[in-house]
């Protein structure tokens, strides 16, 4: 692929010792996470690689750090793109990009020393698309923010790899027609459709189970809980445009998240019809899957216990999301 530009980078133009690989990260008000990020990134076995920094409008100091630092030899590339989100971010750091090889991680995410490597070595051997799983730094306790993905078909952001020229010749990061207006309103899956829209043209795709990413664990914030549990119902129009996903992503081709979720339907349907016991015996079957859960988890039941009432509006927030995606995109994901 021709890495002639029509203009040229400020950041200098890539030449004979361009890298194999650049890392995109895409930041706002996170130095601290950041700062973790990079020195996860400069413990890389695989050193050939440059470092993109995108900051969407700090004002903690972020840019200014990451600017002052260096990752496996080469200066971090800082670039400014204030207030555009983390999309928009990603794809002006693309433009900048001197490497045939596009990883992408998030500002909260450590990736382990071999991720690079790994990643890497499957695009040797022919890969185009090459994913790894994410896990949570550590144990989430009740109402944690944090994420986890492996081999589902999704392909998120925080740990993924693609062939440069695909990318390009795919035009980055987009929506599709039935997610256009969940990606508008809410700005996700991207990610997801860009990997299925390669993989549909013939792109050999690849999970790397070693290439690990630990995501950072967020401390409780109601508010946030059930704002991106309300986006996180897209799911269908998702669904619609990758059809694909009902064999990788859903229970049954129907079900999606925790099974214990599923009751909820039973108690609103129930309450619908005037069936109060029914839904008091769906609540508790709720409560007791829940519980259990938790504990399996290492939570104590105190702290299972006071979380349940928070647990069940983000059970109901969520599964409301899905009902009104469903019928906007007509799609049945429950």
């Amino acid at each position: 692929m021709s890495q002639t530009r029509a203009a040229p980078d400020p950041l200098g133009a890539p030449g004979a010792d361009a890298p194999r690989v650049s890392v995109v990260i895409p930041v706002r008000d996170r130095r601290e996470l950041l700062s973790a990020t990079l020195d996860a990134l400069d413990a890389q076995t695989f050193t050939d690689f440059e470092v993109i920094v995108v900051d969407d409008g700090s004002s903690d100091g972020t840019f200014e750090m990451a600017s002052n630092r260096s990752v496996a030899g080469r200066r971090v590339r800082c670039l400014r793109n204030p207030g555009r989100g983390a999309v928009a971010a990603r794809q002006f750091a693309c433009a900048h990009a001197h490497a045939p090889l596009l990883a992408f991680t998030d500002s909260d995410c450590a990736p382990v020393a071999d991720w690079l490597a790994l990643l890497v070595a499957a695009a040797d051997r022919g890969a185009d698309l090459v994913a790894g799983p994410t896990v949570p730094a550590r144990a989430p306790r009740p109402l944690e923010r944090t994420l986890s993905a492996g081999d589902d078909g999704g392909y998120p952001t925080c740990n993924v790899l693609y062939r440069r020229a695909l990318f390009e010749r795919a035009g980055g990061f987009q929506t599709g027609p039935h997610s256009r207006g969940m990606a508008g309103e809410i700005g996700m899956w991207e990610d997801t459709l860009m990997a299925w829209r390669l993989r549909r043209a013939g792109a050999v795709a690849a999970f790397e189970p070693g290439a690990v990413v630990r995501h950072h664990v967020f401390p409780p914030d109601l508010r946030d809980v059930l704002r991106r549990n309300w986006m996180g119902g897209g799911i269908p129009a998702l669904v619609r445009d990758v059809p694909e996903l009902r064999a990788t992503m859903l229970r049954g081709r129907l079900f999606f998240g925790q099974r214990s979720r599923s009751l909820v339907y039973v108690m609103a349907a129930a309450v619908m019809v005037g069936r109060p016991r029914v839904a008091l015996a769906a609540l508790a079957g709720w409560a007791a899957l829940r519980l259990r859960s938790d504990r399996a988890a290492g939570v104590t039941i105190a702290d299972a216990a006071r979380s349940l009432p928070a647990e069940l509006a983000k059970d109901a927030v969520f599964t409301a999301s899905l009902l009104r995606w469903s019928a906007q995109s007509r799609t049945l994901v429950l």
